[in-house]
């Protein structure tokens, strides 16, 4: 892969625009992708032959009930990366009982009948370590086709976006469920305020909270 092709890669992930439903899809596609070997996801989700197909699911629901109403997720014009964002008043995912209900089909097919157990404690597990006491962003996902991963483009993207936020004033929060990440985030301002697992057997995750900064 030649250097002028990653470097025009990385350009387009650091201009990222709004996805419309009309982009959903491939959106859809690069965060499947991308999390296809996540250590929690892994986790949480199905072990048997409709794993990529449960975590479709999974994706497909983040992607159309948060991202496209919360108009905060982005996009690299050629689908290379993409990153959601759940703005303030929707930041502690709370959602109302019929939205549970309507979910639960999406839980299924994501973790099947013997996960279900697994999601809840992720559930309850990041809620309690979720900052209350301040409005912020949440960055609920942010991922790279596995295809270009480890060149730039997932700090590109964070960084674009993060930088709109800025302009705003506001905190942000996310949880990182990859060790190999948390540097990354750091770089970028974070740092790490709890280190949790949601049950015994469950990987790490790592919640991290970055003050707004002056551009």
């Amino acid at each position: 892969m030649s250097v002028d092709a990653i470097f025009e890669r990385r350009q387009r992930a650091g201009a990222p625009r709004r996805a419309t439903n009309a982009d959903s899809d491939s959106v859809i596609d690069v965060l499947t992708a991308a999390f296809a070997t996540d250590p929690v996801m892994s986790w949480i989700g199905r072990r048997d032959a409709k794993r990529d197909q449960g975590r479709r699911a999974m994706f497909s629901y983040l992607v159309k009930k948060l991202g496209l109403p919360g108009n905060e997720l982005w996009t690299a014009a050629d689908f290379s990366a993409a990153a959601l964002w759940v703005p303030p008043e929707r930041a502690d995912l709370k959602q109302p009982w019929w939205d549970e209900v309507i979910m639960i089909p999406t839980i299924v097919s994501f973790t099947g009948l013997t996960g279900l157990a697994r999601v809840d404690a992720f559930r309850k597990s990041a809620d309690k370590h979720h900052p209350k006491d301040k409005p912020h962003f949440y960055l609920m996902t942010i991922g790279v086709d596995p295809r270009f991963q480890g060149q730039g483009l997932g700090s590109a993207i964070l960084d674009a976006t993060l930088a709109s936020i800025d302009a705003k004033g506001l905190p942000t929060y996310l949880e990182s469920s990859n060790e190999k990440n948390v540097p990354l985030y750091k770089r970028h301002g974070y740092i790490v305020t709890s280190e949790f697992r949601p049950a015994p057997d469950a990987p790490p995750l790592w919640g991290m909270w970055r003050e707004a900064k002056a551009r």
